[in-house]
């Protein structure tokens, strides 16, 4: 075989594999459909994790709604975090938001701010949001026209993004086949 066959034969087996190795990213959106109780200390759907991070007396401060996730910012907020359940990073695309002012930050040092009373709508986060460990929600500022002095706020179809992984065993039967093409060479020469 000339070289230059078996050059080109050996990039077509390698452009082969890779394509078949990519692995594409899974979209996943917390929908809160099963979300019960009062006052709760976390909820976990479709591998994340939402806890409340209140360390006052009496546990957690989860408030959910029907369908949904509520938090309100009496006295200050009792932040919310956000986190895949296997402790890997991911995107966070957007969500639907219903509510005050709210904060949004994620542990690489992103923040997003919601300001104002705003109606139900989906919000895109930007690209900051994106390869992130966990986001933390905070409400910042309390209703000053609420005589409780607090604000609600409602989040809901978190739409996430796991990045893709490559798998070990394409990376495998890349290493098989270019071991294969070069046994099937040096058994042409002898």
């Amino acid at each position: 075989m000339h070289p230059l066959t078996f050059l080109r034969r050996l990039a077509a087996a390698a452009l082969f594999m890779l394509g078949a190795g990519a692995a594409s990213a899974a979209i996943v959106v917390i929908d809160f459909d099963e979300i019960e109780g009062i006052y709760i200390d976390s909820y976990s759907e479709s591998g994340y994790t939402i806890t409340s991070l209140e360390t006052g007396v009496g546990g957690g401060h989860l408030h959910p709604g029907s369908g949904n996730l509520w938090l309100h910012s009496q006295y200050g907020s009792s932040p919310y975090q956000i986190r895949r359940d296997d402790g890997l990073n991911f995107d966070v695309l957007g969500f639907e938001y219903l509510g005050g002012t709210s904060t949004f930050v994620a542990d690489n040092g992103a923040t997003f701010d919601i300001v104002g009373e705003v109606p139900l709508t989906y919000v895109e986060l930007p690209a900051s949001f994106q390869n992130v460990n966990y986001i933390n929600w905070y409400m910042t500022t309390p209703d000053p026209d609420d005589i409780y002095g607090e604000d609600w706020a409602r989040i809901d179809n978190i739409v996430t993004r796991v990045p893709p992984v490559p798998e070990p065993a394409h990376a495998g039967m890349l290493g098989l086949g270019l071991a294969a093409l070069l046994a099937a060479r040096r058994a042409r020469k002898t």
